[in-house]
C-alpha cells in the first residue's frame, strides 16, 4: 500500500516520466539496410562514408548487409531489414508506404549498347522502339521500361552485352556508377556502340515504420548537401 501511495506521489509531481525516460548516454537506434551491390567497389565505399556522416549527425546508427538484387528487395519487403540506400526515385511503386529520404546518395548513369552505329537513343521514350534487354534485378531499368513491348532479363552484365552484340537484341541497357565509363567497358568497347542517354537519382529508402528515423536523416542529408559535405564525400558518383 505504501508503495501505491509512493507511485501515485510520483506520478501527481511529474516524476514519473523522468524516471522511465531513457537515460542519456543509450545506444542509438540501430537500422539495418540491405544493398543491392557488393560493398567493397568504390562508389560503395563512398557511400559507406557518406552513410557513416549521415547517421551521426542523425544520431542514429545502422548495419548494411550486401543480397543480390532480387533477394535484396524480397528481403527489404518481408521486414527483415529497415532499409535500402541504393534504389530509384520511383522505388515506392514496387514497395508501396517504402520512405524516400532527401537528397539523393548518389547517381546512376545509363548506357545503350549496340552492335550498330546507327541505333543511339537518347531518352527512355526512345527505348520504346527497339527489343532491349538489361540484367534481372535492376529495378530502375524495369521501372523505365515498361513501355518497352520487348525485353529480356539475363542474369549479368556480360550476358546483356553479349546479347547485343550477337544482335539478339538491339540494345543492352546497363548502369554506372561514373559518368563516362560503364561495365566491362575495356573488354568491349572496341567492339560495341555505347551511348549515354540518361541518370537517375539513387536515394537510401526507409520501411514504412520509420518515418522518426527518416525525418532525422532527412535533415541530416539536406545539412550536409547544403554544406558542401555530402558532394565532397560521394564526389564523382554523385552529380548535384
Amino acid at each position: 500500500m505504501k508503495r501505491l501511495r509512493h507511485f501515485r506521489r510520483l506520478l501527481r509531481a511529474g516524476w514519473l516520466p523522468l524516471l522511465l525516460a531513457p537515460a542519456d548516454g543509450m545506444a542509438a537506434e540501430t537500422l539495418r539496410l540491405v544493398n543491392l551491390s557488393p560493398l567493397d567497389t568504390p562508389n560503395m565505399l563512398a557511400m559507406r562514408r557518406t552513410l557513416d556522416a549521415a547517421f551521426a549527425h542523425a544520431g542514429l546508427a545502422y548495419t548494411i548487409e550486401y543480397q543480390p538484387p532480387e533477394r535484396a528487395l524480397a528481403a527489404f519487403m518481408a521486414g527483415e531489414f529497415d532499409g535500402d540506400p541504393n534504389r530509384g526515385p520511383q522505388f515506392q511503386q514496387f514497395y508501396p508506404g517504402a520512405i524516400r529520404v532527401e537528397p539523393h546518395l548518389r547517381t546512376s548513369w545509363y548506357y545503350a549498347i549496340s552492335a550498330s552505329t546507327q541505333v543511339r537513343p537518347k531518352s527512355w521514350a526512345d527505348l520504346g522502339h527497339y527489343h532491349i534487354a538489361y540484367m534481372r534485378g535492376l529495378h530502375g531499368i524495369d521501372l523505365m521500361t515498361r513501355h518497352v513491348a520487348r525485353r529480356e532479363t539475363p542474369y549479368t552484365h556480360d550476358a546483356c552485352i553479349r546479347m547485343a552484340l550477337l544482335r539478339r537484341v538491339d540494345l543492352c541497357i546497363v548502369s554506372s556508377e561514373t559518368a563516362g565509363h560503364w561495365p566491362l567497358q575495356e573488354k568491349y568497347a572496341s567492339r560495341v556502340q555505347a551511348t549515354a542517354f540518361e541518370h537517375l537519382d539513387i536515394y537510401l529508402w526507409l520501411a514504412p515504420g520509420e518515418r522518426a528515423a527518416a525525418d532525422k536523416l532527412t535533415r541530416a542529408m539536406q545539412g550536409m548537401a547544403g554544406s558542401g559535405e555530402l558532394q565532397r564525400l560521394m564526389g564523382p558518383f554523385r552529380s548535384n
